[in-house]
């Protein structure tokens, strides 16, 4: 995973997750748009997941090529 494509998805799962954060504190539970609010909440977060997992793998296996 390159650096920029990392920081680019990094960046969309922060907003992802504020703007889902923010936006339940005004809706009404049960209503259709807190769904899709809570369903967007959840994507930012597993897309902020796959990014770090990414990230951790990447550094992982250059330091180990790097090593030897």
């Amino acid at each position: 995973m390159s650096s920029q494509m990392g920081r680019v998805a990094l960046s969309w799962a922060a907003f992802l997750v504020l703007a889902g954060g923010v936006l339940l504190l005004t809706l009404t539970p049960g209503t259709p748009e807190f769904v899709v609010t809570l369903f967007t909440l959840c994507l930012g977060l597993l897309l902020g997941l796959v990014v770090v997992v990414g990230v951790v793998l990447t550094r992982r296996r250059e330091k180990r090529e790097g090593g030897s």
